[in-house]
């Protein structure tokens, strides 16, 4: 199915068309010839030319090739969000780069002048979110748009972190209380523009050789599967990455902000916490998945991330 999605119009008309949405109480069913699990999607506008979308788990029965375009002239923003543990390949002005949560690119931030293209291949799990919001939004909230994000640049990538993920776990799960809603999306939204403004206010990942930062992506791919029990050493990594061992730690932790062991760890963490918190596997199963010789040994690590036993979901 070819989608295609003009930033500068409302997005519910536009995805409505081509997902056949069905209005069921307020919300939207993806057409289940087109989506399982009667994925819902939601959508909730603000005051000051500000929306929130929320697509909802689901697995797409058809291939889905997208393709975003935002006009040079545009007045539209959108901060796209990967909620999935599912990779997404996406062309961005001509450039290949994947979208996945836990990654400098687990939020992309859509400016003027952009054409993304993404294929979302039937059968494999699927969830995003979208905020949609105007320069009339920024007008509103900040002296200067200039002061908040850099209205030039077509894409903007960053991290989505715990901080982020958590404040905007919590905006979703007040959607249908509009006015919680709305001042959870703003805490996101201020947090989000802080850190990307910290970003453009430093020149570490500009010192960045484009070669090394390709290298610690390549690098990155291998770290962020939970399930390799494996991983290689540090000297290793470092080899991959074409760097000495120091200078590929000093570079990983620029561009990730952790370590290499420690970024490691918390997608180990964050994988268990979800299988958990949603009862697909017992404690001592993720123990065995992730590697760990004995389930104790996974219940320390475990408790020492969360400072709760996995036995307490």
């Amino acid at each position: 199915m070819d989608v295609a999605i003009d930033v500068t119009k409302n997005l519910l008309d536009q995805f409505s068309h081509y997902l056949r949405l069905i209005p069921e109480g307020g919300n939207f069913i993806i057409h289940p010839d087109i989506g399982t699990n009667n994925a819902t999607v939601r959508y909730v506008t603000f005051p000051g030319e500000l929306e929130l979308y929320h697509f909802g788990l689901t697995q797409f029965k058809v291939p889905i090739n997208m393709r975003s375009v935002n006009p040079p002239d545009t007045e539209w923003f959108i901060i796209h969000i990967n909620l999935s543990n599912i990779r997404q390949e996406k062309v961005v002005n001509g450039s290949t780069i994947t979208f996945q949560k836990y990654l400098p690119i687990g939020l992309l931030l859509y400016g003027p002048n952009l054409v993304v293209d993404t294929l979302i291949p039937p059968g494999v799990d699927a969830e995003v979110a979208t905020i949609r919001f105007s320069k009339q939004f920024l007008q509103t909230y900040f002296s200067g748009v200039s002061e908040v994000i850099d209205v030039n640049r077509n894409i903007v990538f960053e991290d989505l972190d715990q901080n982020l993920e958590s404040l905007f776990l919590r905006a979703l799960e007040t959607i249908d209380r509009k006015l919680e809603c709305h001042l959870r999306v703003l805490k996101f939204l201020q947090a989000f523009f802080e850190k990307t403004q910290r970003h453009d206010q430093s020149a570490e990942l500009e010192d960045i050789h484009p070669d090394d930062l390709k290298g610690i992506f390549k690098v990155s791919a291998i770290l962020r599967n939970p399930l390799q029990n494996d991983a290689p050493s540090l000297q290793e990594l470092a080899q991959q990455a074409n760097m000495g061992v120091t200078k590929f730690k000093t570079t990983f932790k620029k561009v990730f902000g952790k370590p290499p062991m420690e970024y490691r760890n918390r997608i180990r963490m964050e994988f268990a916490h979800e299988e958990l918190i949603h009862q697909r596997q017992t404690p001592t199963e993720v123990s065995y998945r992730l590697g760990y010789s004995h389930p104790s040994n996974f219940t320390a690590a475990y408790k020492k991330y969360f400072g709760k036993l996995p036995s307490a979901h």
